[in-house]
């Protein structure tokens, strides 16, 4: 277990913000942090029915929720993308 630091690319918000996680949070758990402090805050809490995903920047495949930061390849300081999915009509 370390400190680890991503950047944080939020949908909606105006900037990036910098989390500090722990390297054995799941992708899971860095969601629930960043929509802890910017939803709300920064931008409008998520619709009903939106779920969070997140992805390394400047990729689209969505990364598993349960899959370790540990486990990612990320390195410090390495920019992540949150984005809402929306539930199909």
């Amino acid at each position: 277990m370390s400190n680890f630091a991503l950047v944080c690319n939020y949908e909606f918000d105006y900037g990036m913000k910098l989390l500090q996680v722990d390297s054995e949070n799941t992708i899971g758990e860095v969601i629930q942090i960043a929509r802890d402090g910017i939803a709300g805050v920064f931008v409008a809490e998520p619709e009903p029915g939106v779920v969070l995903k997140l992805r390394k920047y400047g990729t689209t495949e969505f990364l598993d929720e349960n899959l370790k930061i540990s486990e990612t390849g990320f390195k410090q300081a390495e920019t992540i993308e949150i984005i809402h999915v929306y539930p199909k009509a």
